[in-house]
């Protein structure tokens, strides 16, 4: 058994006090491994800079020498058996989905944060023991008693979360058993009733097409804010959902997007949770990870949390396009298509998949994936089938049995269901090519009766010379356009004469004026959809 303590003396210093207690059964090196990364954000973290006053103890309680041998690897020699104990502090002080807060009202942290797993010894148990001046409320670990938890190994330990707070709301349903806990840190400014109805049927819709729940138990944990936060993480027994600011709430559009995110943290219990490539299973925290499959982990995801509020009767049919149309409306002001695959962009995340990137560098694996997901599901539809019963499959097939799937073999099930479907084409086009899926979705979209149309205002800068702005500053330029030849990002168009002339202030001092030449074609266009005469696919899509 590996015991960690976790104490907070002054909630508001923010430091949490971290004990680690562990026998080693014979000398030699011991490390302490602190994660680099959390599961559900595929980029560095660098939870390290948040370590002070690393210390290490023997069993007669001497001080024992260490070194780091790398930013968040920590090792020291071990001279005999016995008992040793590694002492540090953790800054909590960044409140999200991911990360860890502590003050005068809550003790909230994420476990993969500031957990150091120990490598050296026999893989084992943890247990935790709290000392918070609020009681634990919630967490995903078991509970032995009201501050004693246990996790079968690190690993479930690192995808753990604890909540201690004087004050928090908890309400609950139940679906085949399967209890849901929807506990509310912050101000409530909605009908938390009607809020755990809907999201109720979402749970009993997912359930049923995938024929189970993986837990006993799950758990959606709000931190409702008074600023502006929108975040999500999955967890195996739980999600944590920060949004703010709370009062927002009100706003329909606002709650609409509450329960968007819970609808996908919600579906992550099977896929990434569960349904997951080998790359990733196990998680190890002190390297990345990589993978070509993150547009299955995330924009399969997108696109199915969405549906399923859709299936679940929360949204109509026009709610779920108004959605849609803002992905697609994003995803077409971006050519990262052109220059990178769904795959390579997959890959890519741990180089700069949650910044701003350089122009049209690469796709978004949320959005292109979401889309790309659409079209998969239209094709199948077309085929009898859809991508829900599809991903039972891969439920079955690698899910339910904890089996990582490779990509081939993850998409080798899609060609074996597949009948008409041209999937190795599609394939080869747009998830290892490098084509249009919005064109592509024009074409198909009129298997469900829907028409994807496209309408260019009277903007002559957006639509004529493929420009658009942020203020007075050049956001975007079209690739395809003359204005891309002379135009900058960041330049400031300071008139635009009735003979097309712009006035254009620079950055580095320079002012020009240009005569930009117009194209034969239009750009940027405005996406809408068109609710057309109802399909058979149509209606198996959306029940």
């Amino acid at each position: 058994m590996i015991y960690y303590q976790l104490s907070v003396q002054y909630p508001t210093s923010q430091f949490l006090e971290v004990s680690i207690s562990f026998q080693v059964s014979a000398p030699g090196k011991i490390s302490l491994k602190l994660p680099i990364w959390r599961a559900g954000r595929y980029q560095e973290a660098n939870y390290a800079k948040f370590i002070r006053d690393f210390a290490v103890k023997d069993f007669s309680g001497e001080e024992v020498p260490f070194m780091k041998v790398s930013k968040a690897i920590w090792q020291f020699e071990a001279s005999k058996g016995g008992e040793y104990s590694v002492k540090y502090q953790f800054f909590a002080g960044q409140m999200d989905a991911g990360s860890s807060w502590i003050d005068d009202e809550q003790v909230y942290l994420n476990l993969v944060n500031c957990c150091m797993e120990v490598s050296g010894v026999a893989p084992t148990e943890c247990q935790v023991q709290t000392r918070f001046p609020y009681p634990v409320k919630v967490t995903t670990l078991d509970s032995i008693n009201s501050n004693q938890f246990r996790a079968s190994s690190f690993q479930q330990l690192a995808d753990s979360t604890i909540l201690a707070t004087k004050q928090i709301m908890h309400i609950k349903f139940e679906v085949n058993s399967v209890k849901f806990h929807c506990w509310f840190k912050g101000d409530i400014y909605f009908n938390k009733y009607e809020f755990l109805e809907s999201l109720q049927k979402v749970a009993e819709k997912l359930i049923n097409d995938f024929g189970v729940f993986p837990e006993e138990e799950y758990h959606f944990i709000f931190q409702l804010l008074p600023y502006t936060h929108y975040h999500g993480v999955e967890h195996r027994r739980g999600t944590v959902i920060t949004y703010g600011p709370a009062e927002s709430l009100k706003n329909l559009k606002n709650y609409h997007e509450l329960m968007g995110i819970s609808s996908h943290e919600l579906y992550h219990a099977w896929n990434v949770c569960r349904i997951r490539p080998k790359a990733l299973l196990p998680y190890d925290f002190s390297v990345e990870n990589y993978t070509e499959s993150g547009w299955i982990l995330e924009g399969i995801t997108s696109y199915m949390g969405d549906l399923y509020l859709l299936k679940s009767g929360f949204w109509s049919l026009s709610e779920f396009l108004d959605k849609l149309q803002r992905t697609v409306q994003r995803v077409s002001e971006d050519f990262g298509w052109r220059h990178q695959s769904i795959l390579e962009s997959s890959f890519d995340t741990w180089v700069d998949g949650y910044q701003k990137s350089i122009p049209d560098r690469r796709q978004n694996i949320y959005s292109n994936g979401a889309l790309i997901a659409l079209a998969l599901d239209i094709h199948l539809l077309n085929d009898g089938l859809s991508l829900s019963e599809f991903m039972q499959i891969a439920w079955k097939r690698f899910g339910s049995k904890m089996r990582g799937y490779q990509e081939y073999s993850f998409w080798r099930e899609v060609e074996k269901v597949s009948r008409k479907f041209d999937f190795m084409g599609f394939y080869s086009r747009y998830i290892s090519g490098k084509e249009s899926i919005i064109e592509h979705l024009k074409e198909i979209l009129p298997i469900l009766g829907i028409k994807l149309e496209e309408d260019f205002q009277n903007d002559y800068l957006r639509n004529n010379l493929g420009v658009l702005l942020e203020g007075e500053s050049v956001k975007k330029i079209h690739p395809d356009s003359f204005a891309y030849q002379v135009l900058m990002l960041g330049d400031e168009i300071k008139n635009v004469s009735p003979k097309g002339e712009l006035e254009v202030h620079r950055i580095n001092g320079n002012s020009y004026s240009y005569k930009i030449k117009e194209s034969s074609i239009q750009f940027f266009p405005e996406y809408k959809f068109q609710i057309e005469q109802e399909t058979p696919q149509r209606e198996k899509w959306m029940q």
